[in-house]
């Protein structure tokens, strides 16, 4: 498996999907698939001879170890230790009208169906703690940012909301690839169905829950593979956003919420008061290994005519990776929301950082309502006051007062009621209606 065993450890489940043990236990899969096809539609092999390839196809762990060594045509290998152990005449049901790649890539489908089935766990409770860190900080004043620089209020929850919303955007991905990837090959050579029915295709596909690829070559068509790797791609950076977001809001100045960090833990063997954020880093780090597996799979869709080797190489690292690495940063996702620290209290002194010209897009609308001001005119006046309330640390709304202008235009208490934050929040709940959080 491409995923270090640093890693590798922490998805034993994925792990297990794409090392040699399961990586052949898929392949005996189509082959049995294909036994009790043949014996329903044909009654050849018989219902006992169907018993003994049942047991045949049962691998030991000195047989994987044999089977993996990388040396000779790795499917035939396989025939012959499958066929040895079986009469001729059931052994030569096994593989009858297939090609190497009916069963190579129509395991592969299996296999990144059963990683896909993992992930969408993965993914769902990801969900259900994002769900809840949402719900407890619905009301938690929080400035809003653009370009790093202070916006408007909001509150930490919605901002949360925007990554429910993404993660449930992530498990609709996970189920359109699972959709692209459902099919299987079992055609023969360049996929034309001149040794084997379409009858029997047909039925072994329904029996391994798969559909027939509808025109495929030698090969199940890479535009598929390379589709799933695309999306895959994009629930990785669906993750580092969030990891990214965290981060920033962990910078010391900020200081708004905290990762988890064990009481053993060293944030630097040089500075021991340092906690970084080192969690929410890596899976920003391994964002960039996902999708650089992008161009590789891309890149074999170029198949040359009815088949080449050029996808097999490349694809031996590419799904290991990308699914190990995309199961770590969940579960690792996951671990951060389920443990994060938040601080209301910080929050709130940072609403306060800007010295109330936060407020200058209610200031604005409101002296442009009276009538009075072009919307120029108001806006240049606010912003200048905005400015000087930023620079020189005095509350705008004491700006605003003492300016003969607006003060002439709005009485002071409306413009107390303009530097209230939950002006701003007076449809915050409409993000948590529309995404679930909240009926």
């Amino acid at each position: 498996m491409a995923l270090p065993k640093r890693y590798a450890g922490q998805v034993p489940d994925i792990t297990e999907v794409w090392e040699s043990e399961g990586y052949f236990k898929f392949q005996m899969r189509i082959w049995l698939a294909q036994s009790k096809a043949r014996n329903k539609l044909y009654k050849k092999p018989t219902a006992t001879q169907l018993k003994e390839i049942e047991e045949a196809l049962k691998l030991t762990p000195e047989d994987i170890t044999e089977l993996s060594i990388a040396k000779g045509h790795e499917t035939n290998k396989l025939l012959r230790k499958i066929q040895s152990r079986l009469t001729p005449e059931a052994g030569n049901f096994i593989h009858l009208g297939n090609t190497s790649s009916d069963v190579l890539d129509t395991s592969l489908s299996l296999q990144i169906i059963e990683s896909l089935d993992i992930l969408k766990k993965d993914f769902t409770e990801l969900s259900e703690s994002l769900k809840k860190l949402a719900i407890a900080h619905k009301n938690t004043l929080q400035i809003g940012r653009s370009h790093g620089q202070h916006a408007i209020p909001q509150t930490f929850g919605r901002q949360v909301a925007g990554w429910y919303a993404e993660i449930k955007r992530s498990i609709n991905r996970i189920a359109q690839a699972k959709e692209t990837i459902s099919v299987g090959k079992l055609s023969g050579e360049i996929g034309t169905h001149v040794f084997i029915s379409p009858e029997l295709e047909e039925e072994t596909l329904t029996e391994l829950g798969l559909k027939p690829d509808e025109a495929p070559t030698q090969i199940i068509s890479r535009d598929r593979h390379a589709q799933v790797i695309a999306l895959m791609a994009i629930n990785s950076s669906t993750l580092a956003r969030i990891a990214e977001n965290i981060r920033h809001l962990a910078i010391t100045e900020i200081g708004e919420v905290r990762e988890p960090f064990e009481s053993d833990q060293q944030g630097s063997s040089a500075m021991p008061h340092k906690r970084n954020p080192e969690l929410c880093e890596r899976i920003i780090g391994l964002d960039r290994e996902v999708r650089s597996n992008m161009l590789a799979e891309s890149g074999a869709t170029k198949v040359l005519f009815e088949r080449d080797m050029s996808h097999s190489s490349t694809e031996r690292y590419v799904f290991p990776d990308v699914f190990g690495t995309l199961a770590y940063m969940t579960r690792l996702s996951k671990r951060i929301i389920d443990g994060l620290d938040v601080f209301p209290e910080k929050m709130k002194r940072n609403l306060e950082a800007t010295h109330g010209a936060i407020y200058s897009s209610n200031l604005l609308n409101n002296l442009i309502a009276t009538g009075k001001f072009s919307r120029t005119e108001a806006y240049d006046l606010v912003k200048k006051l905005a400015q000087k309330a930023i620079d020189d640390e005095i509350d705008l709304k004491t700006l605003a007062s003492n300016d003969p202008k607006i003060s002439g235009a709005l009485d002071s208490k409306k413009l107390n009621e303009l530097f209230d934050p939950k002006f701003y929040l007076k449809n915050i709940d409409i993000a948590f209606k529309r995404t679930g959080l909240i009926k």
